[in-house]
């Protein structure tokens, strides 16, 4: 972890977040820290997934069982316990266990638990920016990160399902920028997997849907699919990491550069 300096500024908070699965959220999270912390930022990335901790086993460990930020909200842990190094440069993880699970409900008694992530930004002043890999629904941790952010991202797959979602996520977080945080922009929405001279009439037609709705500047750039994404996953780097020079590496060295333009 960074060494703390009372005169340098919070960190500007990226979410990444999709209350569908699958849609390579995780990724994309993984993706966007590694291409920041490549470019010689201090980055942290924060696993706010209690079902699974993705990002904790692409970026750490498979299985981990530690404490996770709740535990350090619920005074049970401080930062400096928990957060690990990565095998990148400049990256650094707050990592997600299981035990999320069973935290949550616990935070929900907490009297305007929903600032308390906002809160602890101070304390992560080394930082120059968090990225924060949501869970895949709209409850009450996903209102957590949003409530911290600065701009969120939504990663999407061009299919009709995915595309629905896509709504219910930009309401939700419409619902916290008027309770909760005044100054949280959608930074854009990116299709992952995707590739226009590749992809099929429908999906061809999710994208104009989504364009047409949200606005040419909402879009940022797709995600092209390749193989360098799940190998990098199979060695716990993200793929900025691992292949710069890949496709997926170059989308999202572009896709981070719209992001930074955006805050």
């Amino acid at each position: 972890m960074p060494a703390s300096n009372t005169l340098t500024p919070s960190p500007r908070v990226i979410a990444v977040a999709n209350n569908k699965g699958g849609v390579g959220k995780t990724a994309s999270a993984a993706a966007i820290a590694g291409e920041l912390a490549r470019q010689g930022n201090a980055v942290l990335a924060l696993d706010l997934d209690p079902q699974a901790g993705n990002l904790t086993a692409v970026l750490h460990q498979r299985g981990y069982r530690g404490h996770t930020l709740l535990s350090v909200l619920l005074g049970e842990a401080t930062l400096e316990e928990i957060i690990v190094e990565t095998k990148q440069v400049n990256l650094d993880l707050l990592p997600a266990s299981i035990q999320l699970l069973s935290q949550e409900s616990r935070l929900q008694r907490i009297p305007g638990y929903h600032g308390l992530l906002r809160r602890l930004l101070p304390q992560l002043n080394g930082y120059a920016y968090l990225v924060i890999d949501c869970p895949p629904s709209l409850g009450d941790l996903t209102s957590l990160a949003l409530t911290a952010a600065d701009v969120y991202v939504i990663p999407c797959q061009a299919e009709q399902l995915a595309f629905d979602g896509l709504h219910d996520m930009v309401r939700a977080a419409g619902v916290v920028r008027e309770n909760l945080n005044e100054k949280l922009t959608m930074a854009g929405i990116f299709f992952t997997a995707y590739h226009p001279n590749q992809r099929g009439a429908l999906n061809h037609g999710t994208v104009e849907a989504t364009r047409r709705i949200y606005g040419d500047d909402a879009l940022l750039p797709h995600i092209r699919k390749d193989m360098a994404v799940p190998m990098s996953q199979a060695m716990q780097q993200s793929v900025c990491a691992y292949e710069p020079t890949s496709r997926a590496a170059q989308d999202y060295q572009l896709l981070t550069q719209a992001i930074l333009n955006a805050l």
